[in-house]
């Protein structure tokens, strides 16, 4: 670990208050079974062994709190975890209920998906030490794909240069009093993100990118689990 992060306290905020809508299934996300165990405790434990992080906050849909608490976090002993947060009727709502809990000791802000459960430590650790830097870090890779612009009738409009366009993932990891004041401006402007990067872009502060894993996969669909199954027996 960088020595810049040793003299740092790190909190993680880990929103899960995802449904099982886009699965077909009654059991929200978080909860599905990954290799015989579910996919948020699989997330919860490559942060429960990173060394550069002191202390976590899970974001549960209101309902699921008690069963995050008790089947998840205390079933499975993640010392870390400072609670469990009920999360707001979007993301960006929720992050900011977890912001509300970090003690005045945290001063780096790391946030990340419920349901990407194989981030690895080099990626946490790669996006404080950019945060450190730079006030504002985010994981990403490279597109290979191509890339079009299609209307609304179906055809294609344009194709779009690739080689600046990059897959934003999590782990995003930001100075806490940036973080702080990038939603407070979000709010005065009624601006909405769909991650917290949005913010300080919109807050006028840029934002720095490492690079990301492509098994560091967020698990949305079927397909999505099914090669995340594949991941696990390796």
């Amino acid at each position: 670990m960088n020595v810049e992060l040793t003299n740092r306290r790190a909190a993680v905020l880990i929103p899960a208050a995802g449904s099982g809508q886009r699965m077909g299934t009654h059991v929200p996300k978080p909860y599905l079974l990954l290799g015989g165990r579910e996919i948020l405790a699989r997330t919860l434990d490559v942060f429960e062994t990173c060394p550069a992080v002191h202390d976590i906050w899970v974001i549960a849909a209101a309902d699921q709190q008690v069963y995050c608490r008790q089947g998840i976090v205390e079933r499975y002993g993640f010392s870390k975890v400072r609670g469990v947060v009920a999360g707001g009727d979007e993301r960006q709502a929720s992050v900011w209920r977890g912001l509300q809990h970090l003690g005045s000791e945290v001063d780096l802000v790391v946030i990340h998906d419920g349901v990407r459960p194989f981030v690895s430590h080099t990626i946490i650790e790669d996006v404080l030490e950019g945060a450190v830097q730079h006030g504002a870090a985010i994981a990403a890779i490279p597109l290979t794909d191509t890339i079009k612009r299609v209307s609304q009738q179906g055809c294609v409009e344009a194709t779009m240069p690739r080689d600046r366009l990059w897959r934003i993932q999590t782990p995003q990891a930001f100075c806490r009093q940036l973080l702080q004041q990038a939603f407070e401006h979000a709010w005065q402007q009624r601006l909405s993100a769909t991650d917290e990067a949005g913010l300080i872009e919109a807050y006028g502060h840029p934002v720095y990118v490492v690079q990301g894993s492509e098994q560091n996969v967020k698990i949305t669909t079927p397909d999505d689990l099914a090669m995340c199954e594949r991941f696990v027996e390796r």
